[in-house]
């Protein structure tokens, strides 16, 4: 068990050596979840809702940045036919 203190800004430092064992990057998304008197962290499995790409998530939208940008065409280029 490794311990490690919350600072005054409410953050811990997940030890290096099991982010590297599961491939926790500074751009990883993690879940957390309480359970019961318990915290749960684990790596997300978040997925675009258009594409099912899990690479550059557009915040915690759904939706990868790619497809956001498309949308946005799409959506000017009906605006402007308007």
């Amino acid at each position: 068990m490794i311990c490690r203190r919350v600072d005054n800004m409410g953050r811990i430092v997940i030890p290096q050596e099991m982010r590297n064992k599961l491939g926790i990057t500074h751009e990883t998304v993690i879940d957390i979840n309480l359970k019961g008197n318990k915290i749960e962290l684990r790596k997300s499995n978040l997925s675009c809702s258009v594409c099912g790409d899990t690479g550059d998530m557009l915040g915690d939208t759904g939706v990868c940045v790619s497809c956001a940008k498309k949308i946005a065409a799409k959506l000017a280029q009906s605006d402007a036919s308007r």
